[in-house]
């Protein structure tokens, strides 16, 4: 069998000499993602197509998919038009907040190790959107102001729009490692996020603090949006804190 074989014509790979040693396969594949031989979204060939490509046991062409899908490469649907895809930006991101969680609740670190990483990132991040941002993501970033804004004149707010507001100025900054950091250190952030109770007095801090962010962003006032995003996260901690101590 030659050593250069093909999966799906997309990419070279080449053939496993030891039996039930997952590692090369999953070196593979994996740096045939990095360099972009095959897209996000792709399937790959079945199990038993590429245990014969890569010459080695469908044991461990199976650790291997496990193991990137622990890293959040690929995942892996069961079922009718299941099988091993690429991941996405989604996908990626999940993996990242799933091994900070771990971390937290390992006890290695706290929500305030994470929101002193917040109050690092997100700061910097507002001030880069302030001059990166497009007006789709201007239009976005408002909306969910606004629906916040409807949302506390009827008594309530949504976690989600909260969580919402902040991946929307992150995108606006157009940074994707950025993006990608902060909002994995957000999403493990979250339980204690929920777990909190938000007072009407705190909850229109928070919408105020969203629209005041909001506008300086849109108005390219970069010091002015740093401060207040700075300011906002330094608050929620706060809150978080005295939650946690009740």
């Amino acid at each position: 069998m030659a050593d250069d074989l093909l999966i799906d014509g997309s990419f070279k790979i080449v053939g496993v000499k030891r039996r039930r040693v997952h590692e090369p396969v999953a070196d593979q594949i994996r740096q045939a993602i990095f360099r972009g031989l095959i897209a996000p979204g792709h399937k790959l060939p079945p199990e038993r197509e590429m245990a014969e490509q890569f010459q080695t046991s469908r044991v461990a062409l199976r650790e291997a998919l496990r193991a990137l899908e622990k890293e959040g490469l690929i995942t892996i649907k069961r079922g009718a038009g299941g099988g091993a895809f690429v991941a996405d930006f989604d996908n990626a991101l999940n993996a990242l907040a799933e091994s900070l969680n771990t971390v937290v609740k390992l006890g290695s670190a706290k929500s305030a190790n994470l929101t002193e990483m917040r109050s690092i990132l997100e700061p910097e991040i507002t001030r880069l959107a302030t001059s990166r941002a497009t007006p789709e993501d201007l239009l976005a970033i408002e909306a969910i102001v606004i629906a916040q804004e409807k949302e506390l004149e009827g008594g309530e707010l949504s976690r989600k729009l909260d969580m919402d507001f902040h991946r929307c100025v992150a995108e606006a900054a157009h940074n994707p490692v950025m993006n990608i950091v902060v909002n994995a250190v957000n999403q493990s952030i979250r339980d204690s996020i929920l777990r909190s109770k938000r007072t009407q007095e705190m909850r229109t801090r928070v919408v105020q603090y969203h629209r005041d962010i909001f506008e300086a962003v849109r108005s390219g006032d970069a010091d002015l949006a740093k401060r207040v995003m700075s300011s906002h996260v330094v608050d929620v901690q706060c809150h978080l804190e005295t939650s946690d101590h009740e």
